[in-house]
């Protein structure tokens, strides 16, 4: 039998003195629940094509039972995947987070038939056991099919890195647009609904890059409502994440200005129309690629 076990939010905590490994399991343990919370629809989609039971945890598991589990900070859970090792037939593990790549995770992959991982680095791209996918779009975010598009553009976020303050520099007189920044990470945002409807008014969504790593959710939430995506190439990431993507790519956020500024509704129209069937087929592509992967 094929079952469904999402650990993410579940992280065992020690009984340490050490203030900072108490700190640093409370903000894995933060991370676990946000995983958990914006990316289940994103990974339920990408599942599908599969039938699958979900289990509670590692208990409602029986001997030889087919596994996909979706977790993160697996680096502390050694023991688990071993554990599980001795009882499931396979083990295929979505590996949510990891955005820095730090770890050495090779003890826990080891124990796995294959892995799914977001957050791609160079050690993975030519990893056969590995295969980098999107971060996808977060949970909520959905299309409201918006024919007329009031905004030339639109950011949400925090403009925590030069590039960020240079592309709301450089498009600030590129009206109208939507602007919603926050201090800090994943505070005071905006709700998912109302992310909805400004990303399915808008036409051409930027997308910096990361704190730490190029890729964010945004891309996906661009695409997902029909928007066209801006990418900063940063090492032609999403080239070789994405082979023959149709996202607008530049190396400076003043090169996108006269694309915003000048492009006509048929050519915007045309764009958006190559997005969404690019997409979509992203989509349907991942959908088989792990169906078959899991069901052999």
């Amino acid at each position: 039998m094929i079952k469904l076990f999402w650990n993410t939010h579940n992280q065992r905590k020690s009984n340490s003195d050490d203030k900072k490994i108490r700190e640093k399991e409370e903000m894995d343990f933060g991370w676990g629940l946000y995983h958990k919370k914006s990316s289940d629809k994103w990974i339920y989609e990408i599942l599908k094509k599969i039938k699958y039971n979900i289990i509670e945890n590692e208990t409602n598991l029986e001997k030889e039972d087919t596994l996909i589990i979706v977790d993160s900070s697996v680096e502390k859970k050694v023991e688990l995947y071993t554990k599980l090792k001795l009882i499931c037939s396979k083990i295929f593990l979505l590996h949510l987070g990891d955005e820095s790549g730090e770890y050495d995770l090779s003890t826990v992959y080891e124990n796995c038939n294959h892995i799914w991982r977001t957050f791609c680095s160079n050690k993975y791209f030519e990893n056969n056991k590995v295969k980098c996918i999107p971060i996808g779009y977060k949970s909520g975010v959905s299309n409201k099919q918006k024919n007329n598009r009031k905004y030339k553009w639109a950011f949400t976020g925090t403009p925590h890195k030069s590039s960020r303050h240079d592309l709301l520099f450089q498009f600030s007189d590129i009206e109208p647009f939507f602007c919603h920044k926050t201090q800090k990470f994943d505070q005071k945002t905006i709700s998912a609904d109302d992310m909805s409807e400004v990303l399915s008014s808008t036409e051409f969504i930027p997308c910096p890059n990361g704190f730490f790593h190029p890729e964010t959710y945004r891309v996906y939430e661009a695409l997902e409502c029909g928007c066209i995506p801006i990418v900063e190439k940063a090492y032609n990431y999403y080239d070789r994440l994405l082979p023959n993507n149709p996202f607008l790519k530049v190396d400076m956020w003043t090169e996108a200005k006269p694309i915003i500024k000048s492009w006509g509704n048929d050519q915007i129209k045309q764009k958006r129309e190559e997005c969404k069937i690019w997409w979509n087929n992203l989509k349907n592509e991942l959908q088989e690629s792990i169906k078959n992967k899991i069901i052999l």
